[in-house]
């Protein structure tokens, strides 16, 4: 019974084995990494392919060709901005309302004390030049009076009229007034040029601080200044003139129209930007605090500009590309250079000309075989 017993338990031992072995065999099997097929050249064309520098290759019977949409890139009328930044009243000019001359508000008491310290020298500066003509005047008139009681001397003394000592003493009086004229004269052009340099340290003191002097002096009861920030990369797209609209955000119903009135010549190495000053007209006196915030469109003047769709831009590193078509299967990849988006479409600075054929949608599709070009040499592709 024993011996039963025995081989009973080594056949279910077996048994346990032989169950445990398939189990990992199976496992082993059913786990191991699938094989993966490499890509074929079709594949790799799904993408475009790479046939030179700046030059993609594009079957137009692939898949890849049917989800693309070719644009047209044309000449047409706009007023888009060239560039939107963003801007804050910094100056309005308040109605005196009867009780005295209209007077200037401003967003900081840095401001009000500048200009308040810049009008008081160029009302010194036309003090001393009035001081100054009135001097030359009196100079003048004092030689010529004594010029006068000299040459009368001398005509009495000839005929024996008047002494020689009266004579000499008029001489001596003429020396005297033609010394002190110019000496008079000298101390007064010296006071208006300090005066003058004075004005000048806190004209520069105020555009420093974000105004242009002569654009306050000139502003009429219906205007406000506002200053913007223009990146440095658009500094020679704006000019004196400009016409701009901007939408205030605490009154976004309304579009207010000016011009730039001055551009200040202080570049910020912060955020290297150089500041544009703006007119805007307020006729209905809505911009009453300094210190409200705007979006500001510069560069709103009608004018020709060249126009493509928004999605056929991509963007790489800090530049901007576009596929432009040379032949039914080969694209250039042209850097451009853009202006503001409005809509669906974009306008072209620079880099494409009217009556281009570009990728439009879908063009983000092909931005790796477009980073593969920009990287590709000559050496690659002519031996």
């Amino acid at each position: 019974m024993n011996r039963l017993s025995a081989y009973w338990s080594r056949i279910q031992y077996l048994l346990s084995l032989a169950a445990v072995v398939g189990v990992l065999v199976y496992l082993i099997q059913h786990s191991a990494t699938p094989t993966v097929a490499l890509p074929t050249d079709a594949d790799r064309e799904m993408g475009g392919r790479v046939i030179g520098p700046k030059r993609i290759a594009i079957a137009s019977d692939s898949p890849l060709a049917k989800k693309l949409q070719i644009a047209k890139v044309e000449m047409t009328d706009i007023t888009v901005p060239l560039v939107t930044v963003t801007g804050i009243v910094a100056a309005t000019l308040r109605p005196g309302n009867g009780k005295g001359t209209d007077y200037w508000q401003f967003n900081s008491p840095d401001l009000l004390t500048a200009y308040t310290d810049w009008q008081k020298s160029v009302a010194e500066i036309a003090f001393l030049e009035r001081q100054l003509v009135e001097i030359k005047q009196l100079a003048e008139a004092q030689t010529e009076a004594a010029q006068k009681l000299a040459d009368r001397l001398q005509r009495l003394v000839q005929i024996g009229t008047e002494s020689e000592k009266d004579l000499a003493d008029a001489q001596a009086q003429l020396i005297l007034a033609q010394v002190q004229g110019r000496k008079d004269v000298h101390e007064a052009e010296g006071a208006l040029r300090s005066a003058q340099k004075a004005e000048t340290a806190l004209a520069r003191q105020l555009e420093q601080d974000g105004l242009d002097p002569q654009l306050l002096a000139s502003s009429n009861k219906d205007t406000d200044i506002i200053v913007a920030d223009v990146p440095e990369r658009w500094i020679g797209s704006i000019r004196v003139g400009q016409r701009c609209e901007a939408r205030f955000f605490s009154l976004p119903d309304d579009v207010f129209t000016g011009r730039v009135r001055a551009i200040v010549s202080v570049l910020s190495s912060e955020r290297r930007s150089l500041r544009a000053l703006l007119s805007i007209d307020d006729a209905e006196d809505k911009l009453r605090i300094p210190g409200m915030f705007a979006e500001i469109g510069l560069g709103t003047d009608r004018r020709k500009a060249l126009l493509a769709p928004l999605e056929a831009v991509i963007h790489i590193g800090r530049s901007d590309y576009v596929l432009v078509q040379e032949n039914a299967e080969t694209w250039r990849v042209a850097e451009v250079k853009v202006g503001e988006p409005r809509n669906d479409a974009i306008e072209i600075l620079s880099g494409l000309k009217h009556g281009d054929s570009i990728v439009g949608l879908g063009a983000i599709l092909l931005k790796p075989a477009i980073l593969k070009s920009l990287q590709a040499s000559e050496a690659t592709y002519n031996p």
